[in-house]
């Protein structure tokens, strides 16, 4: 068993006690933010540049987790208690009766079959073929495999997929050659084409499976990423909530409307290069929401993922206490 496959197994009513019982902290403790590895992460980076963050949070940290692995030890620890997160991983933790709480969505979906075969152009296009993958039984595999059984099409059967870690190593095997089809995340995606276009290749976006979403499922739109704290931040530091509330919807708007300004966020804070995240930017689907008002397509979206994997978001729906008023 993969130690990814290991972790989502446990049965975290071990691991919820620690987390549950964590002390409160004073609001001036540092406060280390673990970010998801896409750019509708950037919402958060320029939340915490603001006056109003800088001032109720001056002691503060950014880092993108590099695997669900690296956010889940964070979560469990305490090392975290503010977070951005594919919408799956709170429920989960919920389920296991950590009290974490999801507070808005960042992302309605920024995943893309990218290939350099023209003739893949649908879902039913793909029968027959080998894709590339990455996240194994996480928030990319698992959205993809719910549209495949939507479609009628069977993994081992139909379609072979082959992992790698991370959106990254699938980009850079797609560009090289090295695969002819691969699930990317954004800006992994933009990069891929473009490191394909300068060694002479062609590949493009075949299908955006937010699209292929909206039609097997009945919304174009899927609320894949968002923004999570646990219970404890909420009592021992309610300004860092505030600020939250009063800053993710400006922050996601001031992104497309100061390029350069963004790109370079990005570059300083996300590993990304500028020239990439501005090129990807709408392709990214960044959009804020509340996560009580989101409450129907987030469960939505569970059921979906429980056809695949029960144990996804903890073998039942969250109850209403996960989702947050923005």
């Amino acid at each position: 068993m993969r130690r990814r496959d290991l972790l989502a197994a446990l049965p975290a009513l071990a691991l919820a006690p620690a987390v549950a019982s964590l002390p409160a902290r004073a609001a001036a403790a540092p406060l280390n933010v673990l970010a998801a590895p896409n750019a509708s992460s950037i919402v958060m980076a320029r939340v915490m540049q603001t006056e109003p963050w800088q001032k109720a949070v001056p002691d503060s940290s950014f880092r993108l987790w590099r695997d669900t692995d690296e956010l889940r030890a964070g979560i469990v620890s305490g090392a975290t208690r503010l977070f951005t997160t594919p919408t799956h991983v709170p429920a989960l933790f919920a389920n296991r009766g950590v009290p974490v709480r999801l507070l808005a969505i960042t992302s309605m979906g920024h995943l893309y079959v990218v290939t350099d075969d023209p003739a893949i152009q649908t879902l039913a296009d793909l029968k027959g073929r080998h894709l590339t993958n990455f996240f194994r039984n996480d928030m990319p595999d698992l959205t993809f495999r719910a549209l495949l059984r939507r479609a009628g099409l069977e993994v081992g059967r139909d379609i072979t997929i082959d992992y790698v870690g991370t959106p990254m190593e699938a980009a850079q095997m797609l560009a090289a050659g090295r695969s002819h089809a691969a699930v990317l995340s954004e800006p992994p995606a933009t990069m891929a084409i473009m490191l394909a276009g300068k060694q002479g290749r062609t590949l493009h976006r075949a299908l955006s499976l937010q699209q292929e979403w909206g039609r097997l499922f009945g919304a174009p739109r899927i609320p894949m990423a968002g923004v999570a704290l646990h219970q404890s931040l909420i009592e021992s530091a309610p300004e860092v909530l505030a600020v939250l509330r009063a800053g993710l919807k400006p922050a996601a708007e001031w992104v497309p409307a100061h390029l350069a300004e963004a790109g370079a966020l990005a570059e300083a804070k996300m590993d990304m290069r500028a020239e990439m995240f501005r090129a990807s930017l709408k392709y990214q689907n960044i959009e804020v929401q509340s996560a009580r008002a989101m409450q129907g397509e987030l469960l939505a979206f569970y059921r979906a993922l429980m056809e695949i994997s029960p144990e996804a978001v903890g073998g039942r729906l969250p109850d209403d206490s996960l989702f947050l008023e923005l």
